[in-house]
Parts: C-alpha cells; sequence; structure tokens
C-alpha cells in the first residue's frame, strides 16, 4: 500500500521524536565527560583514498531531494543523542543505491588521548568477518577447487568430528565444539597468538565432544568459520590474509581493509578498542585466528563491498544468491544463509551481521530489496548501535513503502545465538 506522499514530513517527524524520546530517556548526563564529534556532514571530501566515492557523493548531495535531507537530519539527531549520553562511540555511513545519505564520526579514536575518529579510522569487525569467509568459499567452490558436500577429512584426514561438510559450517548446523573455549583452557601463554592450523590441530588432539550430531539443528558458532578459514588456506597454500588480500581487498579497492596480523606493526589507522567505561581491551592468543572474525575495515570500504555484492566481479550472482537463501526454518523471524543473518522486514528479508571482538562492535544492515545499507562501526562496546536498524523505517518512508517493526537481534556475540533454526 503506498503512502500519500504530504504524510511523509509526519511519519519522519515522528520517527526523530521516538527516536530522541527512547534513547534519552533515563539516562542522566551529569557525571559523563565531555563528548566529542565533529560536526554533521554528508561526506568527507578530503579523504585521498577515497576521492572518487567522495566526489560521487558531493555531486549526488546536489541532487538529493527534501525528503533525503530531512531523513539526514534525522539520521544525525539519532546518532548525536546517542553520542552525548555515551551510547555510540564510532563511525556510521547510511547509503541508497550507492549515493551516500549519512556519513558521520561520533567520540574518540584514543579516548586517553581523546583523538576525534574520523572516516579513515580502522576498526575490528567481529563476526562481520563470516561473510568475507563465505565469499572465500564461494569463489573457490565456484572455480571447482571445492564442493559444498565436501567432508572436513577431505581437508584435514585426522580430524575427529565425521559427517561434516563445508555446507554445514557455512549454515551452522555442523554441532562442532567451541574452539575459543577450547584454546582458552589450554593455552597458556597469552601473548603468542595461534593461528587457524593450530586451532584445528587442537581440535583433533583433544576432541572435546560435539554438540550434537551433523545437521541436527543450528548453533551459531565460531568454530565453524575458523574451520573454513583453514580449509581456504589448504586448498590455496597461502595464508587466509594474503588470500582475501588478492582475491578480494584488492580486486574492491579496499584500500584499508585487511585480516588482523601482529607482523603487521605500522598500521597507522586502526583504532583502540574499548570495553564498558572506557577500559582498553587489548590483543590476546586468539586474535591470530581469522574465518570467524579478525578482518579491520572503514565505512567507505564496506560501502565498496556492499555495491559489489549487487554485481560479478567476485562471484556470479546464482551463486551468492545462495549466501542469502535461508537454510533451516524460519524462527522468531531469524534465519541465517552463508555469512549472514536473515531477518523479516516490511514483507521482505532483510541481510545483516553485527559483530562484537576486544572491545568493538558492529551492525551491518543491507535491504536489498531497496538497495538501502546501513553500517555502523564502534570501538566502544555497547548494544545500543543494534537500534540502527529502526532507521530503516525512516528510509523506506522516502520509498513510500509500508513497513513494521525490525526484528534484528541484538548482538549476543559472546554467548553465541542459540535459536534452534
Amino acid at each position: 500500500m503506498m503512502i500519500n506522499r504530504k504524510l511523509y514530513p509526519y511519519i519522519i517527524t515522528l520517527a526523530a521524536a521516538g527516536c530522541l524520546y527512547f534513547f534519552s530517556g533515563g539516562t542522566s548526563s551529569q557525571s559523563e565527560p565531555a563528548y566529542s564529534y565533529p560536526a554533521k556532514r554528508f561526506v568527507n571530501s578530503e579523504k585521498k583514498d577515497s576521492a572518487s566515492l567522495a566526489k560521487k557523493n558531493t555531486d549526488s548531495l546536489k541532487v538529493m531531494s527534501a525528503l533525503e535531507l530531512n531523513n539526514s537530519y534525522v539520521i544525525d539527531s539519532f546518532f548525536k543523542v546517542m553520542a552525548i549520553h555515551q551510547k555510540f562511540n564510532g563511525n556510521v555511513l547510511i547509503a541508497h543505491n550507492g549515493k551516500v545519505l549519512y556519513n558521520g564520526s561520533f567520540g574518540f579514536a584514543n579516548y586517553r588521548l581523546k583523538t576525534n575518529l574520523n572516516d579513515s579510522c580502522e576498526f575490528q569487525l567481529g563476526s562481520v568477518s563470516k561473510q568475507f569467509t563465505a565469499m572465500a568459499i564461494m569463489m573457490l567452490k565456484e572455480k571447482g577447487k571445492l564442493k559444498y558436500g565436501d567432508s572436513v577429512q577431505q581437508y584435514f584426514p585426522d580430524f575427529p568430528y565425521h559427517g561434516i561438510t563445508i555446507q554445514m559450517m557455512l549454515d551452522h548446523r555442523s554441532g562442532l565444539p567451541n574452539y575459543l573455549y577450547l584454546c582458552s583452557s589450554i593455552c597458556k601463554d597469552q601473548n603468542c597468538l595461534i593461528d587457524n592450523t593450530e586451532a584445528v590441530n587442537s581440535l583433533i588432539k583433544r576432541k572435546p565432544p560435539r554438540y550434537f550430531r551433523p545437521d541436527q539443528r543450528f548453533n551459531y558458532s565460531n568454530t565453524n568459520y575458523c574451520v573454513l578459514a583453514a580449509i581456504v588456506e589448504k586448498v590455496t597454500g597461502s595464508t587466509f590474509a594474503d588470500f582475501m588480500r588478492k582475491n578480494v581487498f584488492n580486486v574492491l579497492h579496499m584500500d584499508h581493509t585487511y585480516i588482523y596480523c601482529k607482523s603487521d606493526t605500522n598500521v597507522p589507522n586502526r583504532i583502540q578498542g574499548y570495553n564498558a567505561n572506557y577500559h582498553r581491551s587489548g590483543i590476546d592468543f586468539l586474535d591470530g585466528v581469522a574465518g570467524d572474525k579478525g578482518v579491520y575495515s572503514t565505512t567507505w570500504d564496506l560501502l565498496k563491498w556492499d555495491q559489489a555484492l549487487y554485481g560479478n566481479k567476485l562471484v556470479k550472482q546464482t551463486t551468492l544468491k545462495e549466501a542469502f537463501m535461508p537454510h533451516g526454518r524460519w524462527v522468531r523471524g531469524h534465519n541465517y544463509g552463508y555469512g549472514w543473518w536473515l531477518t523479516t522486514f516490511g514483507g521482505d528479508t532483510l541481510t545483516y551481521h553485527d559483530g562484537w571482538w576486544h572491545g568493538f562492535n558492529c551492525a551491518f544492515i543491507r535491504d536489498r530489496k531497496y538497495h538501502n545499507t546501513i553500517i555502523v562501526l564502534s570501538n566502544h562496546v555497547n548494544w545500543c548501535i543494534n537500534k540502527s536498524c529502526e532507521l530503516l523505517n525512516v528510509l523506506r518512508g522516502t520509498l513510500g513503502e509500508d513497513t513494521d517493526k525490525s526484528n534484528i537481534a541484538e548482538d549476543t556475540e559472546d554467548t553465541e545465538k542459540q535459536a534452534a533454526l
């Protein structure tokens, strides 16, 4: 049902008022430290390595409709309120059809030095990294290097858990135990980073019990994507970081995107992550394992990634379509594809992922039907960023489409999502 365009200003005003009320209610700012953030802006045209994107979006600003500009002010107010009340410290980029509607930075890259964030800052993506791992597997599958039905034993003959295929790990139906718990119990040197092969070897040697028989049910597990990244290394003969850099990041000109490596000591745009009350979060031995986490990126680079997923630069659309398909039964409006959460929204299906790791948390939401993109990256752990999905109501309001309340779940990365899909 189409909404009368005369109602748009009222809809947007109501959305803004609701956001302001929700995020300001019950919060006192008397004991909060001064919060520093730059004035509202839509693009950063000074960013040299994103000059073409910046120019494109500066030009597009000239043809923004009054509604799009109004939406941008609503979005700015939305995040400013959170920032003032210390509910958000990070970068935001929101786009429609690749055109940036809003781009802003709030808070500090380094809290002690009071260094302001900017849109060149590189954030740890946590579990948002899983979509890149899934892409690596799809690329190798499309090239005939592996099959979704391959067992883990084809790559690691001594792997003690039989009957598990690549596809079961992609859609979290393997039943594998949690490598994080295992490695945390046996690795005594927290400063000596382990890698994916060492994590797999720990599973082979220790053989902790599996959670359930393969393909019995859904269980969100970091182990699945750790093993998938190890398989990529076995198939290609290169490190997972090198494979991604050469075949994905370089191809898409994602110049500020990489997988963490302890030998990369000179990374000027990599920022500090903070836990509650701005306590610094450090690097530990688990940071050497990639696939389930480990990717650092910027909002601009993630927009490049988002736009590439509408084309055929990396894989064919027929191959990519499988990543956005449900691979289990729907529970409370949620399902999982390959590296992507699926959720119902406004009668359609959104693809998204959230992430948390060592003081960082983020949300990456794609409304593929209307080409809306919301990228929210934070280096201070809090869960209010997931409320950013409410902005889709504003974006879809511009298009005159009915929407309902989103089912996007709050990030529960540290306890894992356990719904039995």
